[in-house]
């Protein structure tokens, strides 16, 4: 009876994701009635429905249509339906019909629904790193996009 135990928690030890298998994961959520000043950092994936006024890095961000971010957004894959003001950094971007953004879009590829809002500047990139050593290859050799985005804001 022991060793029936014994195998049967073995067996249950292996069959979790590893830590590495990020996609197999689940996703942290933050609900509607959560609002957060400061900066989310997570290895996995969020699905978000509350208010952040800060930064989020992840390797997937769902943005439910209650959702709100001020703020910077940095992931591999961005699924928007929420409101976003700030800079989007992603890989892969989907804004659905119910979105809201507000700001610059650097990507790989983008998808944007029949109803999407977006007021801003989309900026296409061939290579977007997400990790810790942030690092962006643009087409041109313009400045910083923000900067530019600023300039033209005062100057206009």
């Amino acid at each position: 009876m022991f060793l029936k135990n014994n195998s049967t928690t073995q067996a249950t030890v292996t069959s979790r994701p590893a830590a590495s298998g990020k996609k197999d994961a689940i996703p942290s959520i933050i609900t509607r009635d959560v609002s957060i000043l400061g900066n989310i950092v997570s290895e996995g994936n969020i699905d978000f429905n509350g208010t952040l006024d800060g930064n989020i890095r992840c390797t997937t961000l769902t943005l439910r249509e209650q959702s709100f971010i001020k703020g910077e957004i940095m992931a591999n894959t961005v699924l928007a339906y929420g409101k976003i003001r700030g800079l989007i950094r992603a890989k892969i971007v989907q804004l659905f019909a119910s979105c809201n953004v507000e700001g610059i879009i650097m990507h790989e590829a983008i998808t944007i629904e029949d109803g999407a809002f977006v007021d801003g500047k989309f900026k296409r990139t061939d290579k977007v790193r997400t990790k810790d050593d942030v690092e962006f290859t643009y087409d041109d050799d313009t400045a910083d996009p923000k900067v530019l985005e600023n300039l033209r804001l005062i100057a206009g």
